[in-house]
């Protein structure tokens, strides 16, 4: 349910501007892949007071990170664009919520600048 709603905050970022060739529910879906290879980046980052990671060689810990990019943007690409569900998740909320769409889109930066904020103070 929050999966969901998040991606329809970030639909409706993208669909704030008016374009000719890129469909918003891509973009959303690759931003999305984006911001959540950066959560779960920044999920591994708070282990690090736990684990080791100066045994872990650094290419390999590089290597990790465009790893689990690839594997969010896989799983958004099938789970939104080739099942369709972007679809139904937008005419969903759409529906329940037809005067919020500026609310959704100002969810949808909020949701970006948290996930951006935080992966840089626990990188640092």
């Amino acid at each position: 349910m929050v999966f969901d709603f998040l991606y329809y905050c970030l639909y409706r970022v993208f669909a704030l501007v008016k374009r000719v060739s890129e469909k918003d529910e891509v973009l959303a879906s690759s931003f999305y892949a984006i911001l959540l290879s950066t959560n779960t980046l920044s999920a591994f980052l708070t282990l690090r007071s736990v684990l080791p990671l100066h045994l872990i060689n650094a290419y390999l810990l590089r290597g990790s990170f465009f790893m689990v990019f690839f594997i969010w943007y896989f799983a958004c690409k099938n789970y939104f664009l080739t099942k369709g569900y972007y679809r139904r998740i937008v005419s969903r909320y759409e529906e329940k919520y037809p005067s919020k769409k500026t609310q959704a889109a100002l969810l949808g930066i909020v949701y970006f600048l948290l996930s951006a904020s935080t992966l840089i103070l626990l990188a640092t």
